[in-house]
């Protein structure tokens, strides 16, 4: 399992007042609406897609859970969805 040091920091940088994460299997106390985040900087920043049947809370859980997770994907060119004018 090897997480991206981006996600990493991406995810020590909003757990707001707790420590960085050491441990791979340390909970991340990540809220729903934290996780929706986490996802758009999945999709938007890494280029990894996630589907809606993997928004369980057991694929957010842990470092270790997320990193199993992203190691089912290979990440494509983050979307950055760009918007083409009319």
């Amino acid at each position: 399992m090897e997480i991206p040091q981006k996600l990493k920091e991406y995810i020590d940088n909003n757990r707001g007042s707790l420590p960085p994460i050491t441990d791979p299997d340390e909970p991340l106390q990540i809220d729903s609406l934290g996780v929706i985040r986490l996802v758009a900087f999945l999709e938007s920043d890494l280029g990894y897609r996630v589907e809606d049947e993997e928004l369980i809370a057991e694929n957010f859980a842990t470092l270790r859970q997320l990193g199993e997770l992203l190691a089912t994907k290979t990440p494509t060119a983050p979307t950055a969805e760009a918007k083409s004018s009319a």
